[in-house]
């Protein structure tokens, strides 16, 4: 990724973030209908990783799949972790898992404008 966008991204994306974590307990809002109902359709025992997780909202919406929730923010990460949330930290653009390691994967809102040029593929739900 090119450098320049990087720096931008921390100071306009992530420093954002940071700041504003505390707040995010009291604003978060109910999952998105059809975000909860593709996971809601994932079989029993799958592994399902939410991709800047944040809070964790989406993580506990399917009790009978596996969830790893990961995000760049530390603060975000802590709060889905005190929510009983199996979460980590991580840079998103460049994750410490093996390809086709998940049966779905999920992403909402994570990737800025930036970072748009990685994207290669995608098969959006909407």
């Amino acid at each position: 990724m090119d450098p320049e966008a990087v720096e931008l991204e921390k100071r306009h994306v992530h420093s954002v973030y940071e700041n504003t974590a505390p707040y995010f307990t009291d604003l978060q809002s109910k999952a998105w209908p059809r975000v909860r109902q593709f996971l809601q359709d994932q079989k029993p025992g799958s592994l399902v990783a939410d991709i800047g997780c944040g809070t964790g909202k989406y993580l506990k919406v399917n009790s009978q799949v596996h969830t790893l929730g990961c995000d760049y923010c530390g603060p975000l990460v802590e709060i889905a972790r005190n929510r009983g949330c199996e979460v980590m930290v991580c840079d998103n653009l460049n994750l410490p898992f093996r390809d086709q390691g998940f049966d779905a994967i999920i992403s909402i809102g994570a990737i800025s404008g930036g970072s748009l040029k990685v994207l290669t593929y995608a098969d959006p739900l909407f």
